[in-house]
């Protein structure tokens, strides 16, 4: 079977491609998972050459169709989806949205088959030709019925999946923070129960950790073009002991002296441990990708952080004595907050020091508390619907409208990227001293993202 896999356009905040743009680590896990197969990747983030013409002549040379599917993909991927049915080209997708909403099969014709969970043991029997009627995680259409086979149970030692299929993708294009980058995967799931996450819903809170000696074998399959490494994990830091035994590994395999590290991070993880975040220094980290959502502590109880607002200026105090960048994430519209509580969190972001920030707007994604909460009382409108979904606002609070939002949002970025802080921010110009095989390169895409107008930046987010 010749098997086309698409990694969607990213639409919220795609400006940060200008920032980061990380490689299709789930296509690749799926390909890496069944070897033998005739997989061909197309990530629609890097090329955009593809209109409907192109996309269809592409197509038809397949024997299958498979896309990752997250909840703002999820109206590309019936558009690509339907192109594919007119040319009788069976269609699978997978990922977050279908999961969690698994009835849109029943909903649109263009939809053959759903990968549910984790889907590099399904895809593989699906690729081997076992009958679908024993493929556990897998709902499709027979006959005009559709059958939901029970699920899969989530695999039990991640240290036994097998490497990603690199070999598929062209590496140019993907970078963070404009230096050549590939992107790990250490962990699984998520323990705590954020209202907003569709993370927690998706792997049920449970979480599993692949082993030191494993992550250390994952770094060495990173592409010797590549200097950065992403860690993917929704909570890399969950675990200090485990982070500084891979810390310690990468310093005895010399991994960090031609590797840096980056990484996502709860604000208490990091203000609980300073040792870790020194020995994470010491490994070559460079910079914590953290979910700070608010400054007001009433936003953090009605979202579930699990953690007292003190923690957030140890935790930034922390990185800055290590030297590591912080890049926050925010959300505009937390229920509860007004105007001037936004505003706030937006002063407080350049006050706090934050070397990068990106923020979205309160987002209920399918099968969260938010979403059910938000459908209760109203906030989100009756006749919404995530296929045609414009990307913009979709929640309205009671203190804040659609448009409210997404003025404030818009100001956030005006403000931080506009800042004279950032504007002369010296971690930014050391960036390069980091990468010396690169200085030149990283130098030239900085360069070219403030000559092209940070206002460019900020309309395209």
């Amino acid at each position: 079977m010749k098997t086309l896999l698409i990694y969607p356009p990213f639409r919220i905040n795609a400006g940060m491609g200008k920032v980061m743009c990380s490689p299709p680590l789930s296509l690749m896990n799926l390909a890496g998972a069944s070897p033998d197969s005739d997989i061909e990747i197309l990530d629609l983030n890097v090329d955009h050459s593809y209109g409907i013409d192109k996309m269809e002549k592409k197509i038809r040379k397949f024997d299958l169709v498979g896309m990752s599917c997250m909840t703002n993909m999820y109206r590309i991927v019936l558009n690509i989806c339907k192109i594919a049915k007119r040319n009788d080209v069976p269609t699978l997708i997978g990922g977050f949205h279908p999961t969690l909403d698994k009835h849109i099969i029943e909903d649109y014709d263009c939809i053959d088959m759903i990968v549910r969970g984790e889907g590099e043991e399904t895809f593989k029997e699906l690729m081997d030709g076992k009958p679908k009627e024993e493929i556990l995680g897998l709902s499709y259409k027979n006959n005009g019925r559709i059958h939901n086979n029970p699920d899969r149970p989530f695999i039990r030692d991640l240290d036994d999946l097998p490497y990603p299929k690199k070999d598929l993708i062209d590496y140019d294009p993907y970078h963070y923070l404009w230096v050549p980058a590939d992107v790990v995967e250490t962990s699984r799931g998520c323990p705590f129960d954020c209202n907003f996450c569709c993370v927690t819903q998706f792997y049920q809170r449970k979480y599993r950790m692949k082993s030191p000696y494993r992550v250390i074998r994952d770094l060495y399959q990173v592409p010797e073009s590549q200097n950065l490494v992403f860690f993917v994990d929704d909570n890399f830091t969950l675990d200090s002991k485990r982070i500084i035994k891979i810390c310690k590994l990468i310093q005895q395999s010399h991994l960090n002296s031609r590797l840096r590290f980056v990484c996502q991070s709860r604000v208490d993880d990091v203000a609980n441990h300073p040792e870790m975040v020194k020995e994470m220094k010491k490994a070559g980290f460079i910079c914590f990708f953290m979910g700070f959502e608010s400054f007001r502590q009433n936003s953090l109880n009605t979202m579930n952080k699990q953690y007292k607002l003190n923690k957030v200026k140890k935790a930034i105090r922390i990185c800055h004595q290590n030297d590591i960048m912080i890049f926050g994430s925010f959300i505009i519209g937390n229920i509860g907050e007004t105007k001037e509580d936004v505003r706030f969190n937006i002063e407080m972001m350049s006050k706090l020091k934050l070397d990068f920030m990106m923020t979205n707007p309160l987002t209920a994604f399918p099968g969260t508390p938010l979403y059910y909460e938000a459908l209760e009382n109203g906030w989100v409108d009756k006749e919404f619907r995530f296929e045609d979904w414009d990307f913009g606002p979709m929640v309205k609070t009671p203190d804040l409208s659609k448009d409210d939002i997404q003025e404030l949002l818009d100001e956030s970025y005006e403000s931080f990227y506009t800042n004279p802080r950032w504007l002369v921010l010296d971690k930014i110009k050391g960036i390069k001293s980091l990468f010396s095989k690169n200085a030149g390169w990283v130098s030239k895409q900085m360069m070219s993202f403030f000559s092209n107008g940070i206002s460019k930046f900020m309309m395209n987010l």
